[in-house]
This record gives structure tokens, C-alpha cells and sequence, in this order.
């Protein structure tokens, strides 16, 4: 293998923590080089230390970044090396579960529900269990269906099996009643029903949502030498980036496999630790040290992104975190432009101002796409979005329904599943998505039938329309839907691409769409279009329907001329040479509930979205009267503006 210096183009830092081995923790803060010294740790295992690169595990937590970083390594390497395991967490927990499907009681072929997935089979189990109120999402008492699902797929991240459930439970009830805390018993004791029973369907229709993907893998490492010896010894070297955003699961998971030969590689900053309301802990961080003794701490803290006013302002704000490990960030861009605090009388001024403000900084030269407004919470949003159209500014709200989640990309999946496995009851979810759309009569008390039918006769949904007992129309209209949805799944001669438009078409699908007249309806096709064109790229029906189940969003389509809006969870790990945050506003952000250290982490990663210029600002009312928020008082006065800066320094840095 010919390859380059695996540390080429590294700083002196960045080369000595790519060649460290053993237990590794790379503090790397906010563009600093994370994933190129990542790459580099990747490469020199690979050419250094005669690692094959089958044998390394690399892990993270989107696939964009997956991609990003698989792409890295096989570009490092010169040539197109399969990199079999480099994924998410989610992604590499579904490859090992497929190899033994049997720890998690499943069959080969099984299902990975996603959220909405779960969410109805959960309401089905509150119904079942007289626990679903007469609300739409069901519930327990004033528990929604939401607040259940959250429950369960917290259970799971935590490593607490159904078993295991009720005795966890009453173990927190009883410390909650002697420390005097409030908690929902009754909630809680619902929920272990609930997981139990939603456990079982799982498997009985050969089915794994998201947490259990982690879940039985890592618990049949906990229990099963054999086992875990296997899986330990598919890999010589770990690699994780993202650190921070670990949670129980995914930490016990990393650990176990690294376990004999302890090399683990990982890459984080507790200074950007803002994921905590989805079950991230940033403490697997914070003992890294004391997990692993022998462990190396190398800090990275030359900024290549922000000029060091930026920085100076995110030090400071960040500093005021006692909990975090520490560091200080540095660049040799210059100082640049200070920090602008600017103040309005309320939401509206502020939105129409900033669009304002947009205007002027494209006329100079900026583009609208190096131009992004970020807020704490998504309600700030609304006003942007209506200044911004007045001032015919084009926009895109990042993080708006995704396309794997949009319902015409759902019902297209839903009818490749059913025509992959039309006899398997793990499609019945499938089926109960697809039968009535378009209609066909299909309602409560046909499905009713249709389901009474299959339990007697042990079948799928699809299989009991023959004998349910349903209207002569109706059953009519099911089987002809039926055999549709057969006679494509049978005609192994055509590619998924084409099985997925003859289903559209053959089921009525298409035309239905066709004849509405809708304003979402072009936009609907074209999503349908997309997903023919997607399903281009798969061999099976199998990999497409894993893709979209472990997807966090749909393809990227590239546009060069908007201005972002979204929240700052969402901007983590982008950047933009302008940054707009408005909303500084105490009770907005920080908010008046939460961590106020996540809060101020929350803060750090705002400031270090920029580049070259920030814009804070806050408003004297906000349904209410409003004051600044206390992190605008920690940036120091030497690198901060009150008001707009003078328009002619616009033009000093237009377009660089």
C-alpha cells in the first residue's frame, strides 16, 4: 500500500495526539481540526501500526459526519478501501445485531421501526392496557403518548431491559420519597407495563426500534464472555468522535469492546456538551481519566475558524462553566471585528432591523448564504421568517420535517415492505399505513375485521383480506390492493427503482396525488421522484429500509443563496462568516429552566459558529418586559460594540 505521511498537514499538536496509543482523549475545542486529526489517528494505525482497516471501528453520531469521516480515512489511505465498519452508533449497532440477531430475540430480516413507528405501536399498547386517554396521542392521566415513548427509549438507553424495569422503578420512587422530590409514581408504574407488553410485540413481529439497537448487544456483552470475546476481537483499534454526546449505552458499548485491548481513540469537548435533554453525559467524558487509568489527555485549542475577538468573547463567556476540564482558545487570524450588542424595543423592530441589516451586508458583497440568524428556542423563529420574506431575503429553516420522515416517503416504504415481506406479520404496521390510502373503505370497524381475522387464522393483515368479513366493496377494493402489492413484490426482474413506481402506480398512489389539488401536491411528487431516484443507489429492499430508518435527514440539496435560520442545537458544528443571535434575553436564553452550565455551553457553541463577525441582540420587551441576557455582561468591553458597527466597515470584509 503506497501511501502519504499519515500526519501531513497536521500542527506539531495535532501530530503528536494522532501517534498516541493506548487510551486517548483528544480535547479538541470548536475548530480546532477535530476530525482531521481523527483521520490522522485513523490513518497512522492503518500504516504505522499495521492495523488492517477492517479491524478499526470508527464511530459517530450522524451520518453526515459518518460519511464525512469514511470519506477522510479512504481518501488518507489512496485508495477506495472498503471501510466496512465506520457508521454511527446506531448504524454499526444494527450490523452487529443482524450478524446474531438471536441476543435481542429476533429473526433474521427483522424491521427497525422509527419514531413514528414506535409511537403507534405504543398507542395500540395503551389502548390495549385501558391506560390511552381520549386524547389523540393517548396517555396516562396527564402523561402524553409522547412523555411514554421518551420513558421507554430512556430505559433503553440506560441499559434497563423490561425485566429489569419495575425493581428500577420502585427504586426511584422509594429514594424520590425520602429525599422529599417530586416524581410521577403512577406514570412510572404505567410505563413498565407499557414497555413489557410493547417489548413482546416487538418481538413477535420481528421488529427493533432505535434503543434497542445498543441495548441487547451491549447487554449480551455484559453477560456473555463468548460473546463479548468475538466482538472484542473483530477490532484492534477505537475511534469516537463527538465524545461528549455519549450517553450510558453507547459509553458501556465503546468500553466493552475496547476492553482487552484498550485502544480507544476519542475526540470531544465538554465546552460544546449542549445534548444533555436527549440522554448525552458529558461526565463519560469528564472520567475518561478515570475509566482508563493509563489514559493520554491532549488538548486542542488553535482556533482555525474565528478571529480572536470571537474567541476572546467565547473564553469568557465559557469560562464561568467551573465544571469543564479546561481550556483556552487561540487563533493567529487577527483580531478582526468586535462583538455587536445591539438592543431593540421588541421581537418585530428586532427582526425587521436584522433583515435590514441583510440587505445592506449583500449589497456590500456578502453572500446570503454566508449569512445564518440562530436561536435558543424555535418560538423567536416566526418573526424572522416574516421580516425576512417581506424583504424578499431567500431563507431556509434548517431542521424542518425531514425527508425520510415526510408521509408520501413514509407510505412509499411501507408499501416496498409489504411487497418484500406481504405474509410476514412484521409488515402489518406497513399495511395499516397503506390500505386506506387512497380510500377504500377502510375504516375502524373494517381494520376491526381485518384484524380479528388474522389473530384467529395467525397471518398477516395482507393475508386475512381474503377471509376477513368485510362489505363486498370494500373487500373488493382490498384485494385488488392486495394482489397489486403482490404481483410487483413477485417480478424479481426489476430494479427497487422501478418495484417502487409500478407500486405508486399499480395502488393508486400516484393518481391520487395527481387529482389533488393540494398546494403541498408538485412538492409531494417531487419527493416521490427523489426517492425513485435514491433507491437507484441500493441493491435491496433491505438496505433502503435500514437507510431510511437510521437516517437523521433527506438528501441535501445544494443552494448556494439563503440565509439559514435555525436553532443553535442545530448549529453545532457549522459555520458561517456572519452570525445573528438574537433573543439574548434573560428567561429566553438562558431560559429559566435547565442547566445553567449546559445553558452557558450552549452560549460558547453559539459565539464559535462565526467566523468573522457576531451580532448579539436582545429586546426591551418580549411578551413582557425583557432584560439582557448575563452572558452579553461576560464579554469583555475590549471586544464588544453597542450598536451596529459603521457601515463602512462593512465593505472591509464583504466577500472574504
Amino acid at each position: 500500500m503506497t501511501t502519504s505521511d499519515p500526519t501531513a498537514g497536521l500542527t506539531i499538536i495535532q501530530h503528536q495526539a494522532a501517534e498516541q496509543t493506548g487510551p486517548v482523549l483528544v480535547l479538541a475545542g470548536a475548530g480546532t481540526g477535530k476530525t482531521k486529526t481523527l483521520t490522522a489517528a485513523a490513518k497512522h494505525r492503518i500504516t504505522k501500526l499495521g492495523i488492517p482497516l477492517s479491524q478499526i471501528l470508527a464511530v459517530t453520531f450522524t451520518n453526515k459526519s459518518a460519511g464525512e469521516m469514511r470519506e477522510r480515512i479512504q481518501d488518507a489511505l489512496g485508495e477506495q478501501t472498503a471501510a466496512q465498519w465506520i457508521g454511527t452508533f446506531h448504524g454499526l449497532a444494527v450490523r452487529q445485531l443482524r450478524i446474531e440477531p438471536e441476543v435481542a430475540g429476533l429473526r433474521t430480516g427483522f424491521d427497525i421501526l422509527d419514531a413514528d413507528d414506535t409511537k403507534r405501536r405504543i398507542r395500540r399498547v395503551l389502548k390495549a392496557l385501558n391506560l390511552a386517554t381520549d386524547d389523540e396521542d393517548g396517555g396516562v392521566g396527564r402523561d402524553s403518548l409522547k412523555a411514554m415513548c421518551n420513558r421507554i427509549a430512556q430505559f433503553k438507553d440506560s441499559l434497563i431491559t423490561p425485566e429489569e424495569a419495575p425493581v428500577r422503578i420502585e427504586a426511584m420512587i422509594s429514594e424520590a420519597n425520602r429525599t422529599g422530590l417530586p416524581i410521577d409514581a403512577a406514570g412510572l408504574r404505567a410505563t413498565a407495563q407499557v414497555y413489557a407488553r410493547y417489548q413482546d410485540i416487538l418481538r413477535e413481529t420481528n421488529a427493533a426500534d432505535f434503543g434497542d439497537l445498543l441495548l441487547w448487544v451491549t447487554k449480551a456483552m455484559q453477560k456473555n464472555a463468548v460473546y463479548r470475546k468475538r466482538w472484542q476481537d473483530r477490532f484492534r483499534a477505537l475511534l469516537c468522535d463527538e465524545f461528549q454526546d455519549v450517553n450510558l449505552a453507547q459509553f458501556t458499548w465503546l468500553r466493552l469492546l475496547a476492553a482487552e485491548h484498550r485502544e480507544l481513540f476519542v475526540v470531544g469537548d465538554d465546552d460544546q456538551a449542549i445534548y444533555s435533554w436527549r440522554g448525552a453525559d458529558v461526565r463519560f467524558l469528564r472520567r475518561f481519566e478515570k475509566e482508563f487509568p493509563s489514559a493520554t489527555v491532549i488538548r486542542l485549542e488553535e482556533n482555525f475558524r474565528s478571529t480572536s475577538g470571537i474567541l476572546k468573547a467565547a473564553n469568557a463567556v465559557i469560562a464561568q462553566d467551573t465544571t469543564r476540564l479546561g481550556k483556552t482558545l487561540f487563533t493567529r487570524k487577527g483580531e478582526g471585528h468586535p462583538v455587536e450588542i445591539v438592543s431593540f424595543r421588541n421581537p418585530e423592530t428586532e427582526a425587521t432591523e436584522i433583515a435590514a441589516e441583510i440587505t445592506r451586508r449583500h449589497a456590500a458583497g456578502v453572500k446570503f448564504s454566508d449569512m445564518a440568524i440562530c436561536y435558543r428556542a424555535n418560538s423567536v423563529s416566526r418573526n424572522f421568517e416574516e421580516a425576512l420574506m417581506r424583504a424578499r431575503i431567500p431563507h431556509v429553516l434548517v431542521g424542518d420535517v425531514g425527508f425520510w420522515q415526510r408521509a408520501e416517503i413514509k407510505d412509499a416504504l411501507a408499501m416496498v415492505r409489504l411487497a418484500t415481506n406481504p405474509d410476514d406479520a412484521q409488515s402489518d404496521e406497513a399495511f395499516r399505513r397503506v390500505i386506506n390510502t387512497p380510500t377504500r373503505g377502510f375504516g375502524t370497524r373494517a381494520m376491526e375485521a381485518v384484524e380479528r381475522e388474522a389473530t384467529t387464522r395467525k397471518v398477516s393483515l395482507l393475508n386475512a383480506l381474503a377471509t376477513a368479513d368485510l362489505t363486498p366493496k370494500t373487500k373488493v377494493a382490498g384485494l385488488t390492493f392486495a394482489n397489486a402489492i403482490r404481483s410487483v413484490g413477485r417480478n424479481r426482474g426489476i430494479t427497487l427503482a422501478d418495484q417502487i413506481s409500478l407500486l405508486l402506480e399499480a395502488t393508486g398512489y400516484r393518481e391520487m396525488l395527481q387529482k389533488s389539488r393540494a398546494e403541498t401536491t408538485e412538492g409531494r411528487l417531487e419527493n416521490l421522484h427523489e426517492l425513485i431516484f435514491l433507491a437507484g443507489s441500493f441493491h435491496t429492499a433491505r438496505e433502503l429500509l435500514d437507510h431510511s430508518a437510521l437516517s437523521t435527514g433527506g438528501p441535501d440539496k445544494e443552494d448556494t443563496e439563503r440565509v439559514s435560520l435555525m436553532t443553535l442545537h442545530k448549529a453545532k458544528g457549522l459555520e458561517y462568516p456572519h452570525i445573528f443571535l438574537p433573543a439574548w434575553e434573560q428567561g429566553v436564553f438562558p431560559p429559566s429552566y435547565g442547566d445553567p452550565y449546559e445553558e452557558r455551553r450552549i452560549a460558547h457553541v453559539a459565539l464559535t459558529r462565526a467566523m468573522l463577525r457576531v451580532t448579539i441582540s436582545h429586546c426591551e420587551y418580549r411578551r413582557g418586559p425583557a432584560r439582557p441576557s448575563q452572558f452579553i455582561a461576560d464579554i469583555p468591553e475590549n471586544v464588544r460594540v453597542l450598536g451596529w458597527l459603521h457601515k463602512g466597515q462593512v465593505r472591509e470584509f464583504a466577500g472574504t
